[in-house]
């Protein structure tokens, strides 16, 4: 009762509520209260009001006590608040039970309404006031200073923040981000005796970002103000250096932070581009995320299809193509909508529910935040490459730009390949962009002499593969000439003999910017050891990534070409046959035979056994008989190889796999 008379007294309306007397409707008023959402009422009228039928206490909001609360539910959205706006949320506030309420003085006409997470309390609605018991739980007030006294502008900037409000040119919706003028150090001043020096500082970074300062900009207005301070007394003693270095370090987080929420308005992260354009095959999707953020629409904010319509229309973005990103074919990634969505049944024409009154709506879009687009499509954060609107107009000019700004950031040394396929392109159409935008390609081409002893680096040819070329590596002789790698091939030039014979392997080529729009080529030595490994990555078909798990069924592939027809053909010799053929006790050997050719041209085959072997000397001449050994080496070594990779040692059944391919 008392309570009730000094919020009246305040100019508050107040009224009784059943409060836990009643478990079942424990904010029920007690009274027909419509009467005092005009009138604050008497100090004999609140006596005969709260009487014993009276458990709580309720203050009316909207006009007639001046009242705007902002009612969360949970306390992430709260906090959210509190950073994003810490020049509101130093009010008036009350602890709920499962969040807060946040009070503001007002003498504008604001209607009830929800927006995501909590709600508007104003006209024609009352909360819960502190001291009351509702379920068990006691309101408690957690800032006890006065309610912020708000005027046009400020209830317009307040409501923005949750909501989508109409542009008076054209009367569609468009999230804007708030403007604000506030002084983040004067703010830092007053924040930092209530919430403390560290969390006013990020605070206060964290709202310069969206306000569009600069880095510079606002450690000029922080830096020393919070250095200077010494916080409560009894506080742990630190030099001023210190607190400077401290004060940096909580700036330089709130700025990381703010980027990575896209507070400031810039494009979407580099790798969520290009898990869309990878995983769609358009460019839709992303362009629609960049048009969103280079027009400074809020995240988490409301818009309706009219309203991306009519935006695109000035960025080139057809409305199919709008109407496809938001509930067509690229609207979703596995299973789960990468712009939400939410169905209404009204909305006012400041884009709020609010049952019946306003146009009717269906659905409406929820503008994506940085990390709801982050966890959808699975990725990690990165900066965010710098988009013109002209970079905006067409799907070659999207893909051309991130291209542009990922040369002129890395100068990349990567297959033309890989870079296409980090932007859904092939190799083909990229080098296109290369010659529009005037890149620079460096090619590098690994060569080293081929010799006797190196010819085994070269690969057989099968039967089922290509006759007239080797994946990324050839024979070269001189300027001009060119024939494919193959052994036999190699065995052919050396034995005619003249110029050097030359290995060359294509490297991945340097791109850059800035200079004129020529090739050029680049030989550089290469080992025969880093030539196997790069043979083996392409005749695997594996990029470097998956390298070891392509290894493994390259490992299968070349034990079981050596168990069909890998034989080593040995000429024998009365001296010889001691060193390559046992015992004749043993009956024959598993791993060869013995074969040799008769005056008519024919072979003829004989167990590999060492009197078999004298017997064919005397019969067919020395030079005429050979033994077929298998290659029993290089099946080692693969069956080698596909137990180290067995094992989980790839390093090893690398080593091993290059040796038995050799």
């Amino acid at each position: 009762m008392n309570r009730a008379i000094k919020l009246a007294g305040k100019g508050y309306s107040v009224i009784p509520l059943v409060g836990d007397t009643s478990a079942g409707e424990p904010k029920k008023p007690t009274i027909k209260w419509r009467a005092f959402q005009r009138r604050i009422p008497e100090r004999r009228e609140l006596e005969a009001l709260f009487d014993d039928r009276a458990g709580a206490l309720a203050v009316i909001c909207g006009r007639v006590s001046q009242l705007l609360v902002i009612d969360f539910d949970d306390h992430l959205r709260y906090q959210r608040f509190c950073r994003h706006l810490p020049q509101y949320a130093e009010s008036y506030t009350v602890k709920t039970r499962r969040g807060f309420h946040v009070y503001f003085r007002t003498q504008e006409k604001v209607p009830t309404h929800q927006f995501d997470g909590g709600d508007i309390k104003s006209e024609k609605s009352y909360v819960v006031a502190a001291g009351s018991r509702i379920a068990g739980f006691i309101y408690k007030v957690v800032r006890r200073i006065e309610a912020m006294l708000l005027d046009k502008d400020g209830v317009e900037a307040l409501l923005n923040y949750f909501h989508v409000r109409r542009s008076s040119v054209n009367g569609s919706m468009a999230v804007k981000q708030s403007s604000s003028d506030v002084d983040i150090g004067l703010l830092y001043q007053r924040l930092s005796a209530s919430v403390g020096r560290n969390n006013a500082l990020y605070r206060c970074a964290s709202l310069g970002i969206r306000q569009g300062m600069t880095w510079g900009e606002i450690e000029k207005a922080l830096l020393r103000r919070h250095a200077v301070n010494m916080g409560k007394v009894g506080h742990k003693t630190e030099s001023f250096a210190n607190r400077l270095a401290e004060a940096r370090r909580t700036i330089a987080s709130a700025v990381r932070r703010g980027v990575q929420d896209g507070e400031q308005g810039e494009g979407i992260a580099n790798t969520v581009r290009e898990r869309l354009l990878q995983a769609q095959g358009s460019s839709v999707t992303a362009r629609l995320l960049d048009i969103m953020g280079m027009a400074g629409w809020q995240a988490e904010s409301y818009f309706c299809m009219r309203d991306a319509i009519e935006l695109c229309k000035t960025y080139g973005l057809n409305r199919k193509s709008v109407m496809g990103a938001l509930t067509g074919e690229q609207c979703s990634y596995n299973g789960r909508h990468i712009i939400s969505r939410r169905y209404v049944e009204y909305l006012d024409i400041g884009g709020l529910n609010l049952g019946k009154r306003g146009r009717p709506v269906q659905l409406v879009f929820q503008v994506p935040s940085a990390g709801r687009l982050l966890g959808v499509l699975n990725v990690r954060w990165c900066p965010s490459d710098p988009l013109s609107k002209a970079d905006l107009a067409s799907k070659h000019a999207y893909r051309r730009a991130l291209h542009r700004e990922y040369v002129k950031r890395l100068s990349p040394q990567a297959p033309m390949s890989v870079l296409a396929s980090r932007l859904g392109l092939n190799a083909r159409t990229l080098r296109r962009y290369n010659a529009q935008l005037g890149v620079h390609v460096c090619e590098r081409i690994g060569r080293f002499t081929l010799t006797w002893e190196t010819l085994k680096s070269l690969p057989r040819r099968e039967r089922d593969g290509a006759k007239n070329q080797t994946p990324g590596y050839w024979l070269a002789i001189g300027e001009g000439a060119r024939f494919p790698a193959w052994r036999h091939i190699g065995a052919a030039l050396l034995r005619r003999g003249g110029d050097a014979v030359e290995v060359c392997v294509r490297r991945a080529s340097v791109m850059s910017l800035g200079k004129p729009n020529a090739r050029s080529v680049v030989y550089e030595s290469l080992s025969v050891e880093a030539f196997m490994r790069l043979r083996i990555l392409r005749e695997s078909g594996v990029g470097r990534g998956s390298l070891f798990s392509g290894l493994r069924g390259l490992a299968e592939k070349a034990s079981a070409r050596v168990a069909r027809a890998r034989y080593e053909k040995l000429p024998l010799q009365y001296d010889t046959v001691p060193n390559h053929i046992a015992e004749d006790k043993i009956a024959e050997t598993i791993r060869g035979y013995l074969f040799a050719e008769d005056g008519m041209g024919a072979e003829v085959r004989r167990p590999a056994r060492r009197g078999v072997a004298y017997r064919m000397l005397k019969q067919y001449g020395e030079g005429n008989v050979y033994l077929a050994l298998r290659d029993s080496f290089s099946e080692l070594m693969s069956a080698m190889a596909q137990h180290a990779f067995r094992l989980g040692e790839e390093g090893a059944g690398m080593g091993l796999l290059v040796r038995s391919m050799a």
